[in-house]
């Protein structure tokens, strides 16, 4: 994100929104404390919750924190900023991880490139890595990790029990950087909101942590199969999750966490010209006052995890799914045939 806004590549980030909507209700989130200060005559924070560091020093124990929040929404996107703060970001790590994302003809990040991913570095960025997709063998709740989003380019030491976390999940790649944090996140009966995740849930036996593998691959493959059925009666054979697809004024693909939708606009259309709407499952695109999109999903996304980019006269629009799997669909089949 920062990167792309160093070219020139307007962007509408998580926090930007998620900053915009604070402003309005009144109050200001003391992320460092976990906490809100409230102004006088408001109530405290209606939500309560557990999570877990998990230091990357492995002489350093668990150590299980209390959280609060006022909104039904995953929290830790906003309130672990201030934990991941502060450090220098290594320019050639940058450079190099620019390169691996966007390919080798990527230009050098430059002062101004490098100065974005510092000043990103200084306030703080929340990655979120997925342990279990919500589903109804697991009561609807999902577990994951949160890191720092540029750990790697802060040269932070990897977090090798994270990793074997992540391992015993079925992820046998994963490498993070830096002390990270797990919580858990209950997406039904809505509204997502956080639920408690204790440092007992770590051990070996935890029940989650047991099912963890059979569930992600017996619901990804659940998922698949459904979307290859619904292909199939449609007429266009197994589903082909990658390959782009053509909506009524715009294009969408997908992989099994992400959504992604691509709107063709003016080429003078700025981020001041639009406005554009997350929920859990609708969305709405409008350009200069007129909707150019507004679709109900087929299934629900994580509004919290969206975001927006706008370059030469395309609009792209990011989402995460909610449960990880293909959609045969972007939109629901009542709405796609009427």
């Amino acid at each position: 994100t920062a990167w792309l806004r160093s070219k020139g590549v307007f962007i509408e980030t998580v926090e930007e929104r998620k900053a915009a909507a604070e402003a309005r209700k009144n109050k200001k989130f003391d992320g460092a404390a976990g906490i809100y200060d409230i102004r006088p005559g408001m109530p405290p924070p209606p939500l309560s919750f557990k999570y877990v560091r998990v230091p990357c020093d492995d002489s350093v124990a668990f150590e299980e924190i209390q959280g609060f929040g006022y909104d039904a929404c995953d929290n830790f996107l906003e309130m672990l900023k201030p934990k991941f703060a502060g450090g220098n970001v290594d320019s050639d790590k940058a450079q190099r991880a620019a390169m691996q994302h966007l390919g080798n003809s990527v230009p050098t990040l430059g002062d101004k490139g490098m100065s974005t991913l510092a000043d990103a570095a200084e306030d703080g960025a929340v990655e979120v890595f997925a342990l279990v997709r919500p589903a109804a063998s697991n009561k609807h709740t999902g577990v994951y990790i949160y890191l720092d989003e540029v750990g790697m380019l802060k040269g932070l030491r990897p977090n090798r029990r994270a990793s074997g976390i992540a391992k015993t999940c079925g992820f046998d790649d994963a490498q993070f950087f830096g002390d990270v944090f797990m919580g858990r996140v209950q997406v039904t009966p809505s509204p997502t909101h956080n639920i408690d995740f204790c440092a007992n849930d770590l051990d070996s036996g935890a029940r989650w942590l047991k099912a963890a593998t059979t569930e992600n691959y017996d619901y990804n493959m659940g998922m698949r199969q459904i979307s290859d059925t619904m292909a199939e009666m449609r007429g266009g054979g197994a589903a082909d999750d990658d390959a782009e697809k053509e909506g009524e004024g715009y294009k969408w693909s997908q992989d099994g966490d992400d959504l992604e939708i691509s709107v063709e606009v003016e080429a003078d259309v700025t981020k001041k010209d639009l406005k554009i709407s997350f929920g859990q499952e609708k969305i709405s695109v409008k350009v200069k006052g007129d909707t150019k999109v507004e679709l109900t999903l087929f299934d629900k996304i994580r509004p919290d995890e969206c975001n927006w980019t706008l370059s030469k006269g395309k609009l792209t629009l990011t989402m995460e799914k909610q449960v990880s799997g293909s959609w045969p669909n972007i939109v629901r089949w009542s709405e796609s045939t009427s």
